[in-house]
């Protein structure tokens, strides 16, 4: 699985993506309708989230499962992601 590195420290895991949506393991929840910004391999990628909620933690503390799409990702890490 990918990771995306927070910008408040931290990391978000993807556990199933299709290239349009995404599915987030995250340590912290996020609104509906907010925009998480993370990077992956050290490009910007901006996510318009649709709702989270609470799940069992992972090993690495990730708590909280993450629902959104990608907002203009290149074609490059949308590939990189979907592999």
């Amino acid at each position: 699985m990918k990771e995306l590195a927070l910008p408040g420290g931290g990391s978000a895991l993807v556990v199933e993506t299709d290239g349009e949506r995404v599915t987030l393991l995250a340590p912290s929840a996020s609104p509906p309708g907010s925009s998480l910004v993370a990077s992956f391999e050290g490009t910007t990628v901006r996510i318009k989230v649709r709702g989270s909620r609470r799940v069992d933690a992972d090993a690495a503390g990730r708590c909280f499962r993450v629902e959104g799409r990608f907002v203009s990702l290149e074609r490059a890490v949308r590939l990189a992601l979907t592999s």
